[in-house]
């Protein structure tokens, strides 16, 4: 082992950092195509996820990893809802300038965690958590109250993606081919709305070939910061990936001030109280208690 530990670990933490660096830029990037329906921006990054997920697939894989029961093959149906929902969501909001409230939403993912753990396995929450989920809900609160809007961009992105993440870990299935069925059940209502999109007087593939380009690239920004992960989750702790994980959010947080986004004292209340939720949170799993 002590062979193999000295380089397996920093290719394993640069895959997670890479995968999480990606994530946290992807704003920066949907953020070209405000001028494009995010429901139409949604399908193409759908129908180039598949060939890109296909691939990856048969990389690591191989055709035997893309093979499925039904029981799976019903849980990726349901994973494919909520993943979709997700981008669409998240599409929507770059496009609509909430890309502050987009990385709130992937601030108080562990939280949400926390919450379904408690929701769906009974778990029992440590004085630490509670702390945590009581600062995150006064957050909540302030957004809603001091600021006047209700967070529901960072509550059904937070949401989502922890229910996402519970349903593909009940199916046992490689991120690759996971994703490849996902995108494939997906990819016929998806492929119908690009050609709705074209039928109603819409452009084709955005209308220029610039925007061709960076519509096709919608499938490697998707696939490749997974296969990343999946390659650094491997490798490292659990403690070292939930640390890892607030990368993403805080990059989504900086692009949105970059890119001139609303922020006020109050917004910047809310975000406190949830980042001082987040510190007990870290404490406490740093701690074993989390």
């Amino acid at each position: 082992m002590s062979d193999t530990a000295p380089t397996k670990l920093p290719s394993a933490l640069w895959a997670a950092l890479s995968a999480y660096i990606l994530w946290g830029l992807l704003p920066a990037f949907l953020h070209l195509f405000s001028n494009i329906p995010s429901l139409e921006v949604t399908a193409q990054r759908i129908v180039w996820t598949l060939p890109c997920a296909f691939m990856a697939a048969l990389a690591f894989g191989g055709f035997k990893s893309l093979k499925v029961s039904p029981r799976t093959f019903a849980l990726l149906g349901l994973s494919a809802v909520l993943i979709g929902g997700n981008w669409l969501l998240y599409v929507w909001a770059v496009g609509q300038d909430k890309i502050l409230e987009s990385s709130l939403g992937y601030f108080i993912n562990p939280l949400i965690n926390v919450v379904m753990g408690v929701a769906f396995f009974s778990e029992k929450l440590t004085k630490w958590q509670i702390g945590a989920l009581t600062l995150a809900g006064l957050g909540v609160a302030n957004q809603t109250f001091l600021v006047g809007a209700f967070p529901f961009v960072a509550i059904g992105l937070g949401f989502s993606f922890a229910l996402y993440g519970l349903i593909r870990k009940l199916a046992p299935v490689g991120p690759a081919s996971g994703l490849f069925w996902e995108s494939a059940i997906l990819f016929l209502p998806a492929l119908t709305i690009v050609f709705w999109h074209f039928q109603t007087g819409g452009p084709v593939m955005g209308g220029t070939p610039t925007m061709a380009g960076l519509l096709l690239l919608l499938g490697p920004a998707t696939s490749i910061p997974l296969i990343l992960f999946a390659q650094g989750a491997r490798g490292l702790k659990l403690s070292t990936l939930g640390l890892l994980q607030y990368i993403a959010p805080t990059l989504q947080f900086c692009t949105g001030l970059v890119l001139g986004e609303h922020f006020t004292p109050a917004h910047g209340l809310t975000f406190a109280l949830i980042w001082g939720g987040l510190v007990l949170y870290s404490f406490a799993s740093l701690r074993g208690e989390g």
